[in-house]
């Protein structure tokens, strides 16, 4: 029974606000072994806060206010303890463990400890005030408030960093993936895709996450290659004595609702794939798991649930904690809209009406478990998997160019194509750090991560069926590649470690209590290794098929055996001796050893300093076997990046006081070219075909900062950045003069990058008192002006011709312009209240891709850029509190609904005859994600 009632004591959690703290504890009896006393008083003197202890001698002051408090404890018959000076900060909890007995005890007995609620808006806004270098973070307490479900929706809350319609992963001052880099409490991470270089931020849903840093300017303990900014996770763990948390909300997408949506033949709700390898052996053989044809649903609802839960332990002066968490998550997407493409003659080589099924889900389990030791050092063990299933069929409809043997660019015939596609990313993260003190003056921090990724593309399923104009007879094409099945696995382990050795300065003068020398080292080994296989069907002529029932119609083993078609692989269909069934493939490994330096010095009561230099020493070798070249001719060298990188930095603090302060912060670091984009194998899609370019240079960064940050208050604050960046042989993606069109990398000429950013955080109304109530209403503001050109020239080291339609032109992603802004309602008393929310996001109009195919003689000619229209977002979030344990949420996303599009204006200079006129804009893609509904119940025991 002791133990049922100590278990429940410790899972009982109250809801605590932005600012307040807590103190909690055990109190023991010196006079019968130190066991738990009960029944005991505990409080605040001088206030009406106050508390028993329970029957195990368990006791817990919530929702205090900021500020130094004497702590009282009384029994009947015991000498009464006063605990004096005990600071109670906003979003930490003290932790008291008192010993009492009939004589007094002494102070010295008493152990105080406390820790940093990281996910509290005002915490990190004080590490960011006391921080010497320049650093940004947004915390879970933010991310529930603007009604954010994961990191990447976290990030685009933070000035200066976009999501661009049509790209994986963030950009970060104009900087797209390449230039960025992910980590998870402070350890690198892989990337799930071999198209990217980071991991896909929404992988990490708001129920793991404590706060999400942006780290826009360099330091020496970051990795080197990075130009736009390091994005760091840091995962929840436990603060208070206990906790237990279910959750549940369901909801629905306005534009996916009541459709007769199409899932992919044998896709699994759940995401799971049983089978990733090619099912065949024998090309003569059609015995696939899957079909073409699609299944119907008509209920679409969204829904998430997550479960968790964690407790501490009082281990003598020690504590060990655990925290662990599992989630399910998916929804769905129905989108329409245009995919058309026009050709360097002025006409259409693609014109389609596009109607797209997206199924997501998400699963995640994760634990942590953490070693706390009297003094406060301790060890953490984090592991988590997460598994990603992404659903998706695409309709196209319409007229494209290069199907038949008789149509010619520009006049295109009538065709439907479908492509279905099912990706399955797995990832397991396991991490142990360490902070321990060595004496006075000398502690060691220590970390090292085991991450594998395994990616499963299995069965994506392409048909094209051209159709006929008078009869609406469709016909499978014949063309090679055009109805085929493709089957990839990407494997890739990454171990990295971290070394720190930090030695205090203190003392040295009166004003270096922060000042410190930290020399360390850092190691990262990422080994690749991805594979494909392609099957084509293989028509002599078009022919005749039920576009609802493709295999019963035709793709079956009765017409392979009549021979109406044939299958064959990336590598031919074996008559030439060869295996057509040993998959086309790229291996890559990199590694990286790295020493580092820095000094961060007090000079005076105003000005702090942070200056280091860190060494890296880089190899990256990509081995290939392709349908482009392969490293097993020994005319054809492996791709090879072998070098030695110094790349100092610096940070500058001054104080004009305590509330007014001037930053400025400046780095070398580099970019360098990931295994994807050195690869050289062909990746095919409906719209144009991509390949990897293994001559690609890296590229060198110069970065500079200039940030000025006024405090209103521990929770407000204005702040104004100017930042400068050159980039020295850039890469850029971009279309290659070549007769399909074809997508590739190259270095280009450099780019200057320079802009300013605007954080306002401000309490317009903010009434609190001692009776537990508050009403607040916080407005927030961040707002980037971006200027950015980049000198465009066709490098002969990349082994690629290019001619861009432009000399020079702004950066790819790079809005001009980003807007984001909240306007937050908190209404609370007695552990019930409401906090409502408005949230804006707008980015301006930007480059999507750069437009190429320019022609010395005629200047200006050439396709034009690719536009990415403004995108306006609005969501209007709330969360109830009933009361401590029971929490409801009603979300409204995306109210406004924009078109995401994708324009190309037509350019007829140097063109003879064009067949469309001059300046007019096509409508490359287009589509809007609907509005997004949804409610959600939590319990807290």
């Amino acid at each position: 029974m002791k133990t049922l009632f100590k278990t429940l004591f410790l899972l009982i959690t109250s809801i605590t606000f932005a600012q307040s703290g807590s103190i909690v504890g055990q109190l023991t009896d010196t006079d019968y072994n130190n066991e738990p006393l009960p029944f005991a008083n505990v409080f605040l003197k001088g206030t009406s806060i106050g508390v028993t202890s329970d029957i195990d001698g368990l006791y817990s002051l919530e929702n205090i206010e900021p500020g130094t408090y004497t702590v009282v404890y009384s029994y009947v018959g015991y000498k009464t303890v006063e605990i004096p000076n005990v600071n109670v900060t906003a979003n930490k909890v003290t932790n008291i463990n008192v010993p009492m007995g009939a004589s007094a005890a002494a102070l010295d007995e008493v152990v105080i400890k406390t820790t940093t609620r990281r996910e509290s808006a005002v915490a990190l806004l004080l590490e960011q005030k006391k921080a010497v270098g320049i650093s940004q973070a947004i915390g879970a307490e933010d991310l529930s408030r603007k009604g954010v479900s994961d990191a990447e929706g976290a990030v685009t809350k933070v000035t200066g960093v976009k999501k661009q319609a049509g790209t994986k992963n963030v950009f970060v001052r104009g900087l797209g993936d390449r230039y960025n880099s992910t980590s998870l409490n402070g350890l690198p991470l892989p990337s799930e895709d071999p198209e990217y270089k980071n991991i896909s931020l929404d992988f990490f849903g708001s129920d793991i996450i404590e706060s999400v840093g942006i780290n826009k300017t360099f330091s020496v303990p970051l990795y080197g290659d990075v130009a736009g900014a390091n994005i760091n996770i840091v995962s929840k763990e436990l603060t208070g004595p206990g906790s237990l948390k279910f959750s549940i909300s369901p909801g629905i997408n306005s534009r996916a609702i009541g459709k007769d949506f199409l899932t992919m033949d044998n896709a699994k709700y759940v995401g799971n794939i049983h089978n990733t390898n090619v099912p065949i052996t024998n090309l003569k053989n059609h015995s696939f798991d899957n079909n073409f044809k699609p299944e119907t649903q008509n209920a679409q609802l969204n829904s998430s649930y997550s479960l968790s839960g964690g407790k501490r332990f009082e281990l003598g002066e020690n504590q060990l904690s655990f925290f662990v968490i599992g989630s399910f998550d998916n929804n769905y997407e129905y989108r329409e809209g245009a995919s058309d493409r026009i050709n360097a003659a002025g006409g259409f080589n693609q014109q389609f009406d596009k109607t797209e099924y997206n199924y997501n889900v998400s699963k995640l389990a994760m634990a942590n478990v953490k070693f706390r030791f009297e003094e406060g050092d301790y060890i953490a063990l984090n592991s988590m998997f997460i598994k990603s299933n992404t659903q998706s069929i695409s309709d196209y409809y319409g007229l494209k160019s290069g199907l038949t043997e008789n149509d010619e660019p520009g006049n295109p015939v009538r065709a439907f194509i479908r492509r279905q596609q099912e990706e399955e990313n797995n990832l397991f993260v396991s991490q142990l750090l360490t902070s321990l003190t060595l004496s006075e003056k000398l502690s060691l921090d220590a970390g090292a991560s085991f991450n594998t990724i395994r990616g499963y593309e299995p069965d994506r399923r392409t048909n094209t069926y051209v159709i006929d104009v008078n009869s609406d007879v469709a016909k499978a094409a014949s063309g090679s590649a055009l109805n085929n099945r493709f089957y990839s696995n990407l494997e890739e382990d990454d171990l990295a470690g971290k070394l720190y050795l930090n030695y205090a300065l203190n003392g040295e003068n009166e004003y270096s209590n922060n000042s410190k020398i930290r020399l360390g080292y850092n190691y990262r080994n990422t080994d690749r290794s991805f594979n494909y296989t392609q099957i084509n069907y293989i028509l002599d002529s078009p022919t005749v098929v039920d576009i609802d029932n493709p295999d019963a119609s035709l793709f079956n083993q009765q017409s392979l055996n009549d021979g109406i078609f044939r299958l064959t692989t990336n590598r031919g269909d074996g008559r030439d001796g060869n295996d057509p069934f040993i998959p086309f493939s790229y291996d890559g490994k990199r590694t990286i050893h790295a020493g580092l330096g820095e000094i961060s010095y007090d000079f005076s009561e105003k000005f702090s300093a942070n200056i280091g230099m860190r060494y890296e020493k880089v190899k990256q070798e990509v081995f290939f076997d392709t349908n482009l070249a392969t490293t097993n001719d020994p005319n054809t060298d492996p791709s090879l990046i072998d070098e030695n990188f110094f790349l100092p930095s610096f940070n500058f603090k001054y104080n004009f006081n305590e509330n007014s302060i001037l930053r400025l912060a400046g780095s070398k670091t580099y970019t360098l070219p990931q295994f994807k984009e050195v690869a050289p194998f062909l990746y095919e899609n409906v719209s144009f075909n991509s390949f990897g370019n293994p001559h690609l240079l890296t590229a060198d960064n110069y970065n500079l900062d200039l940030k000025y940050e006024y405090y209103f208050s521990r929770s407000e604050i204005i702040a104004v950045t100017g930042f400068y960046k050159n980039i020295q042989n850039a890469i850029n993606r971009i279309e290659v003069n070549s007769a399909a069109g074809e997508l590739s990398y190259v270095n280009t000429g450099d780019a200057n990058i320079a802009g300013v950013e605007l954080e306002l955080r401000k309490d317009i109304l903010n009434i609190t008192d001692n009776s537990d109530y508050e009403k607040k209403l916080t407005f927030g503001l961040n707002a980037s002006y971006l200027y950015s050109n980049q000198k465009l020239e066709d490098v002969p080291t990349d082994n690629l011709t290019v001619r861009f339609t432009n000399k020079e032109d702004e950066l790819e992603g790079s809005s001009p312009f980003i807007l984001g802004t909240d306007l937050t309602f908190n209404l609370n008393k007695n552990n019930s209240g409401i906090t409502s929310s408005v949230v804006f996001n707008y980015n301006s109009k930007s480059i999507y891709s750069l437009g190429t195919g320019g022609d010395d003689a005629n200047p200006g000619s050439g396709k034009s850029n690719i536009m990415l229209a403004a995108v306006p977002t609005l969501d209007f979030i709330n969360k109830i509190a009933i009361n401590k344990n029971l929490g409801i949420k009603l979300n409204i996303k995306n109210i406004l609904d924009p078109e995401y599009k994708l324009t190309q204006a037509v350019n007829n200079i140097g063109v003879a005859n064009p067949a469309l006129p001059n300046g007019q804009e096509i409508p490359v893609e287009s589509y809007k994600r609907g509005v997004s509904f949804s409610a959600g119940v939590s319990y807290s025991f």
